[in-house]
């Protein structure tokens, strides 16, 4: 029931209907804008590097584990030279380091309790060989001269410098790579020279090379 006078009456109805229509256009309203943001979703993208690591392979070899160098000895002394071709190969792309040394603890050549005393020379400063005693060089490198080295059997003992073979842990470097290698080979030659006085015998030493990647 709805008392006063009639415009009363009147305004009343008017502010209820008013009130009521007005709800509903309020959840109109905030429904749209709900549907708007639903709206605004879009495609993503989303992207994985492939990645893959390749460790540093090397591979060694030599000619064929053992260099043969025979001499007949003379009364002034007679001089051989033979060569040991070591071949690397390695993909590091720094390149590799090849190293020369005594396997054991001895350097000189030994046939039972007979020795052949290695070469007074070294890397650096290399020597002419005398007789009744042995050594190594490689072309090009420390103070070796550029060669070329050849095969020689039993020619009189010459000019050409050679030098000890490093203490085991004290190797001498004879090669260094910058680039990835394939079958890079290195020639390392082995002299020896003998006079008569030097007991007959078969003289023998191990060496070792090691190639490392840089």
């Amino acid at each position: 029931m709805i008392y006063g006078s009639s415009e009363e009456q009147k305004m009343f109805i008017k502010k209820s209907v008013f009130r009521k229509v007005r709800l509903p256009l309020l959840i109109l309203v905030a429904t749209c804008v709900l549907v708007a943001g639903t709206a605004m979703v879009s495609a993503l993208t989303a992207t994985s590097t492939i990645s893959s690591s390749l460790g540093a392979v090397i591979s060694l070899l030599t000619t064929s584990g053992t260099v043969n160098v025979d001499v007949t000895p003379t009364g002034s002394g007679a001089q051989s030279i033979n060569n040991d071709i070591v071949t690397v190969s390695t993909n590091d792309t720094a390149g590799y380091t090849l190293t020369l040394e005594e396997t054991g603890a001895s350097t000189d050549l030994v046939s039972g309790s007979n020795t052949i005393p290695h070469s007074a020379g070294s890397q650096t400063t290399p020597v002419a060989m005398s007789a009744n005693t042995w050594g190594y060089r490689v072309d090009g490198v420390g103070g070796f001269g550029a060669g070329p080295t050849t095969q020689q059997t039993n020619i009189a003992i010459g000019s050409i410098k050679f030098a000890a073979v490093p203490d085991n842990g004290s190797a001498n470097i004879i090669k260094t790579t910058s680039g990835v290698a394939s079958n890079d080979t290195t020639n390392v030659w082995y002299g020896v020279a003998a006079n008569t006085t030097q007991p007959f015998g078969t003289y023998t030493n191990s060496v070792t090379y090691t190639a490392t990647t840089n």
